[in-house]
């Protein structure tokens, strides 16, 4: 595998192309965007069975997965900020790595990105049942991608608004959990006496000890919460869209990373002082579990309610990167012609369209296995989420040396620790990986997961020579 050498292979302007992305995120703006795709139903609802699997040692996978997580974002901003152009890393992956590797990895990033849509409508869905056991999960799953898909198809500057709204709330509501729950720990609030022990941390052994069941049964639990860090990929999509995009990304990743570390790692510790590891439940979430053990009056149905705003944040966040990543296939000549035409808004309407034919499949799925659809998804989801993290990181061995050779000047902001902090990445991904069809029930999720990722290389091989010639 050798460095191409010579310009970034996905052109900024088409022949095609009338309109322009709008420059109108700020580093604010940006940030809640990326904590709207990062901080979804991987924490609020998969988190539950990552509990179930691991015991308390869930919060060594959680620290360690943080650590990725921002080293995974820090390598994406690294390249982000020295070339922030539309179609985020696979422009650099284009560079360095050809078009075959860009062509797998960016038609991967935007199913990843649909399941991660199914994942969150589906979890959504779920919490509504909460209030309305009666209606049919479909129901909801239909309801509220239309909301969604809707919201995408305001300008720019009017999704950044909607989507500020929405991270906002999840952002003050998680903060709100950890100061009720830091209270109800300490016994200044009321809770259930089953569920709070008077020893404090120590109580967080008591069912069994650390790991309860071996460190077989829990590692499946990694890429559950790898799945609950993913999302970061906002960074790079966003950066031609962004003011002044050097210090707003760096900004960003900073800012995001200690929101998102500080809300995890203490909501987690918090759930398992409330709430034993074993009370876990694959329909409720623990935010929901956690915050009734406070008995504090309505707090579960208002947490409910927060939650749900939550995961639909999530799920916008993530149709607004994937649209954009089919807008860049196309002028890298990887995906029709008509997927990189912007609208007078300068908002890619066809590639939304697209994405959202395959989000009805999530309905179906909803339809036929109601029980089952969110396990299977959050897998398949997480899976194909990791290949996304091992592309970047991939990409990011091959364009440091790149960029240094060919525009040092750009290298204003540098991933610490390279390469071994790469590396480190990169093997926490295939442990994830490799670990997660151990878990009942997760190896349907995997296989799907991993299909995709052969299918697309099967395309690739079929649709090759096609695609060259028209980059050339």
């Amino acid at each position: 595998m050798s460095i191409k050498s010579g310009k970034t292979h996905l052109p900024h302007k088409s022949r095609h192309r009338t309109h322009s992305f709008q420059k109108s995120l700020t580093a604010p703006t940006l940030t809640l965007l990326t904590i709207g795709g990062v901080m979804g139903s991987g924490l609020f609802m998969a988190s539950g069975l990552a509990i179930r699997l691991a015991g308390p040692a869930i919060l060594l996978f959680f620290a360690v997965a943080a650590l990725a997580m921002y080293l995974e974002i820090s390598a994406l901003a690294e390249m982000s900020v020295a070339s922030p152009t539309p179609g985020s890393f696979l422009n650099y992956t284009h560079t360095v790595l050809g078009p075959g590797w860009t062509f797998v990895a960016g038609w991967i990033f935007w199913f990843s990105s649909v399941l991660t849509m199914s994942s969150e409508v589906t979890a959504a869905s779920l919490f509504s049942r909460l209030w309305f056991p009666g209606i049919s999960l479909w129901v909801w799953s239909l309801a509220y991608s239309v909301f969604i898909i809707a919201v995408n198809f305001v300008s720019v500057r009017g999704f950044g608004t909607v989507e500020n709204i929405m991270a906002g709330i999840k952002t003050v509501a998680v903060l709100a959990f950890l100061a009720v729950g830091i209270l109800a720990v300490t016994h200044v609030l009321p809770s259930t006496p089953s569920f709070v022990a008077p020893q404090g941390l120590a109580s967080l052994t008591r069912h069994g000890g650390w790991l309860p069941e071996g460190w077989l049964h829990a590692s499946p639990a990694l890429l559950l919460v790898l799945f609950a860090y993913a999302g970061t990929g906002v960074i790079g999509l966003a950066a031609a869209e962004t003011k002044n995009p050097t210090p707003t990304i760096a900004k960003a990743v900073r800012w995001t990373v200690f929101l998102i570390v500080v809300m995890y790692l203490g909501s987690i510790t918090l759930i398992l002082n409330l709430v034993p590891w074993n009370h876990m439940s694959s329909s409720v979430s623990p935010f929901v579990l956690a915050i009734r053990a406070t008995r504090l009056p309505y707090a579960g149905l208002i947490m409910n309610f927060v939650l749900l705003f939550a995961v639909l944040s999530t799920m916008n966040a993530a149709l607004y990167s994937n649209v954009r990543v089919l807008y860049g296939l196309s002028h890298a000549h990887q995906a029709p012609k008509v997927l990189g035409r912007l609208n007078a808004k300068g908002i890619p309407a066809n590639a939304i369209w697209m994405s959202a034919g395959l989000l009805a499949l999530t309905i179906i799925l909803a339809y036929a296995l109601p029980q089952k659809a969110y396990a299977y998804l959050v897998t398949a989801t997480g899976f194909q989420a990791m290949f996304i993290w091992f592309m970047v990181l991939l990409t990011q061995l091959y364009y440091r040396p790149y960029l240094q050779k060919h525009h040092p000047s750009r290298l204003t902001y540098k991933l610490w620790g390279f390469p071994y902090t790469t590396y480190f990445v990169i093997l926490v991904v295939f442990v994830g990986l490799i670990a997660s069809p151990l878990a009942k029930g997760e190896a349907i999720g995997a296989m799907v997961g991993f299909s995709g990722i052969i299918v697309a290389w099967i395309v690739w091989m079929a649709l090759r020579r096609q695609i060259i010639a028209a980059d050339e």
